[in-house]
């Protein structure tokens, strides 16, 4: 696992070496050919030595096209191993999105991580890019312009000094000013990504309560506001070109105004240096541009760098280090004086004293309030969080000792919120267990009642799914999470009120269904008490504490929450 965001790059030490290398010979080819050229219009030409000129001028061509196939190599080198690199710094940040809690990525804000994966990836990306292809080219280039330009004459090597220290200083300016400056336009995208997806998961209660303009009063404001920013730092990155094209084109001038010069009769310089000065200056222009957008590159990726290291370098609070192998006679699952809290763990606890035994193969009820803790039990359970107090047993051990993938391989859970992925029925119901054959879908999708509406399409178990299930109705949607859930398997099920969507007689058969499956430990968390008579045991949750546990029928008789929650569904 990467530690820092250039990490990745250490496997491809051999290309980015190699890369600037070959940009190196085409900088030595630029260099040479307007000293051949000097030498053909000062020698060959006045002489007519068409022998030597048309030498010279093979030369120069050979040169030439030597230069485009390394040029073009190099370019290569650098686009593939920049998308490569791309590949695995995505593949980094995405897997270090797995190891980390939730509790983690809430702090640490998803939409950010997101921007990481789209927009800081690529920026650093791009950074590798351009490093390959001009971190040499343009100095050296420029240097070698500039002791040329001193070798031809002292007086051109003092103009080429000036426009050189001129364009330096420019581009210095630029850089020392663009850091932060990206960081911010970083940050200020992380907003714009989280209210765009606030927006966009929040569209029908948004609807519903007539809230579009201020929606759009808050996105557009957080649009102006990365517009101004971004305006901001393109126009400090406008100032490079033009202060770069005015030094150079004045340093063209005073040459050609120096070979018009003449000492003792003699112009200071001749047509062939006057050429070949021109040809340095506008080598050197072109390598200023081309510094100018390298540094606004790395300005980039530097900043997009700092965002990614900070992210890859976050320690996962919730850590596999299996320590014991589960005690059979134990009892399954059991809760001793947990608390939780979720934020810092600071506040006002979510849980408190939390006390739940459970044995194998019985079935378990979870009920109370909206609030009152019931999903954040099976969280813990599922390891998601830690507790902030007491600990969790889990077959005989305490569930940090137990190895995490076995953890979740044993339980198969439906979450209260649907989640339905793009592709068909087929590649949904068999995310648990991909090899599953077309009789085991089957069986699955029967046992959840989804088969009554998945054997209606033409083409059955591939009809597709578009994303979230937007295609499918809230009960087809349950089913099909049930079914997905008991095909994958395991120890323990869980339904994390996940039957909320189907009518009594259905979430009923389901139960039913369930039930005759040997060797499964049943969780039920549910607000219907009608859902839960036959569990062996149920909890009553109410404001992060457990009030009650029992059957049933002693729940009517003992338990004032548990009675008015059946009595109020009853009359309905």
């Amino acid at each position: 696992m990467a530690k820092h965001a250039l990490e990745p790059l250490k496997k491809y030490a051999l290309q980015v070496t190699l890369g600037p290398a070959l940009k190196l010979f085409e900088v030595v080819t630029e260099l040479v050919i307007p000293v051949l050229t000097k030498k053909i219009i000062d020698q060959y030409i006045p002489a007519s030595d068409m022998k030597n000129t048309l030498i010279f001028g093979a030369i120069i061509l050979g040169l030439g096209f030597l230069a485009f196939i390394v040029t073009m190599c190099a370019q290569y080198l650098a686009a593939r191993v920049s998308a490569d690199f791309g590949y695995d710094i995505k593949k980094e940040i995405f897997h270090k999105m797995s190891t980390l809690s939730e509790k983690q990525l809430n702090d640490y804000g998803k939409q950010k991580a997101l921007t990481l994966v789209n927009n800081d990836a690529f920026s650093l990306q791009n950074g590798v890019m351009m490093f390959m292809r001009l971190i040499f080219r343009p100095p050296f280039l420029i240097v070698g312009a500039l002791i040329m330009s001193f070798i031809i004459h002292l007086y051109a090597g003092l103009i080429f000094a000036g426009v050189v220290l001129i364009s330096a200083l420019t581009v210095g300016l630029v850089m020392a000013l663009s850091p932060k400056r990206y960081a911010a336009i970083q940050s200020n995208l992380d907003e714009i990504n989280l209210i765009a997806s606030d927006s966009l998961k929040g569209a029908r209660p948004v609807r519903a309560f007539n809230m579009q303009e201020d929606e759009e009063s808050e996105f557009g404001a957080s649009v102006d506001t990365y517009k101004k920013k971004s305006m901001n730092m393109a126009a400090l990155n406008a100032i490079i070109n033009p202060l770069t094209f005015c030094a150079i084109n004045l340093g063209m001038i005073l040459i050609v105004y120096l070979g018009n010069v003449r000492v003792g009769g003699e112009s200071l310089l001749t047509t062939g240096e006057i050429v070949s000065l021109i040809s340095y200056s506008t080598s050197s222009l072109a390598a200023l541009i081309m510094f100018s957008r390298l540094s606004v590159s790395l300005n980039k990726a530097s900043a997009s760098k700092k965002r990614i290291d900070a992210f890859l370098q976050m320690e996962p609070s919730i850590i596999n280090n299996p320590k014991g192998e589960a005690i059979e006679d134990s009892t399954y699952i059991q809760f001793k004086d947990v608390s939780f809290a979720y934020g810092k763990g600071n506040g006002k606890n979510t849980l408190s004293n939390i006390n739940i035994s459970i044995n194998k193969g019985q079935w378990i009820g979870f009920i109370g309030g909206t609030g009152s803790g019931k999903s954040t039990v099976i969280s813990l359970l599922e390891r998601l969080y830690e507790p902030k107090e007491g600990e969790i047993l889990y077959r005989g051990i305490n569930i940090k000792d137990y190895d995490l993938n076995s953890l979740r391989d044993e339980i198969s859970l439906v979450s209260q919120k649907p989640s339905i992925f793009k592709g068909t029925i087929r590649s949904n119901v068999t995310l648990g267990k991909p090899d599953a054959t077309e009789e085991e879908i089957e069986w699955a999708l029967k046992q959840s009642l989804a088969y009554e509406y998945v054997s209606k399409y033409s083409d059955f178990i591939d009809h597709e799914v578009e994303e979230g299930g937007a295609n499918l109705s809230g009960g087809q949607k349950q089913r099909l999470l049930i079914a997905r859930a008991i095909l994958k398997g395991g120890s323990l099920l869980i339904l994390d009120d996940s039957t909320s969507a189907l009518d009594f007689l259905s979430d009923l058969n389901v139960r039913n269904n369930i039930s005759k499956i040997d060797g499964l430990t049943k969780i039920i968390v549910s607000q219907r008490a009608g859902s839960l008579r036959d569990c062996d045991q149920i909890y009553v949750f109410d404001k992060g504490n457990i009030v009650e546990c029992g059957k049933h029928d002693e729940l009517v008789e003992s338990c004032d929450i548990y009675r008015e929650i059946y009595d109020m569904q009853r009359a309905k």
